[in-house]
């Protein structure tokens, strides 16, 4: 797989699917996006009260769905009996929330596209062993699918991020952020130091997306990399892909500009 390292072809990836059009985290999103033409999907991988992987970015299910309570202490079943679209609009009423298995199901249909899978458990006091094992059959999981060299892993955990590059020996890509701080704390080795990318979250001046470059890091944008004019930023600071909530929209900018094919 070749990835993008282009600075006048910027990538778009689509923050959750598509949630300008589309529930966030949802099948329907997904598609959307995936139809969109699109360069990347991007989502958020938890793990249920009895051990499944399931797409949400909140901790807890209230903000998306009609129920309440935290993802962890809910069953998968409990889980999927939520609508997840009517929030966004009754047109989506009994979207549910997927199973990551679901998703790796439906990238079948798209071998071109790619993917970042933000893993949701971090090795915090007590939940080590759950972070883990989350991490372990994430991975499991995309090398059954035949996306090892399709997507990246991505967390705001350095000690997850340094986790998976031991045990693994380096073979995926991780993706982190700047400032480094939100990574929190870190063993011996700086995180950067085993980062394919990392996605600038703040002060957005060529010398701080330099900085990353200077170690061999990938340089991306996050949601606020959403009109014209930080379209223009974008350009002036050599990212080479933008993760956008309005991912037509912004893709449709950079066309305009001559940057995305």
């Amino acid at each position: 797989m070749i990835w993008n390292q282009s600075e006048t072809n910027i990538w778009v990836a689509g923050h959750r699917g598509n949630p300008a059009e589309c529930p966030e985290n949802t099948m329907a999103s997904f598609r959307n996006a995936m139809e969109a033409g699109l360069d990347m999907i991007e989502l958020d991988i938890q793990m249920s009260k009895d051990g499944e992987l399931v797409i949400m970015h909140n901790l807890t299910v209230d903000q998306t769905t009609d129920g309440s309570g935290p993802i962890r202490e809910m069953t998968l079943k409990e889980i999927r009996s939520l609508d997840a679209g009517s929030k966004f609009s009754g047109e989506y009423q009994g979207e549910r929330v997927p199973l990551f298995e679901e998703f790796l199901e439906l990238t079948r249909k798209y071998p071109d596209m790619t993917y970042d899978f933000e893993l949701k458990e971090y090795p915090t006091d007590g939940n080590e062993s759950r972070a883990y094992e989350t991490a372990d059959r994430v991975i499991s999981l995309i090398e059954e699918y035949g996306l090892g060299d399709k997507c990246v892993l991505n967390a705001f955990s350095a000690v997850l991020l340094q986790y998976i590059h031991d045990k693994y020996e380096g073979r995926y890509k991780l993706h982190g952020y700047y400032p480094k701080s939100l990574l929190g704390t870190w063993k011996d080795r700086d995180p950067y130091d085993i980062l394919y990318c990392a996605c600038v979250c703040e002060d957005f001046t060529r010398e701080n997306f330099d900085r990353l470059k200077v170690k061999g890091i990938d340089t991306w944008a996050g949601t606020r990399f959403k009109n014209r004019e930080m379209a223009e930023l974008a350009r002036s600071c050599g990212v080479t892909l933008i993760t956008c909530d309005n991912p037509r929209e912004v893709m449709g900018i950079l066309r305009e500009m001559g940057l995305h094919k």
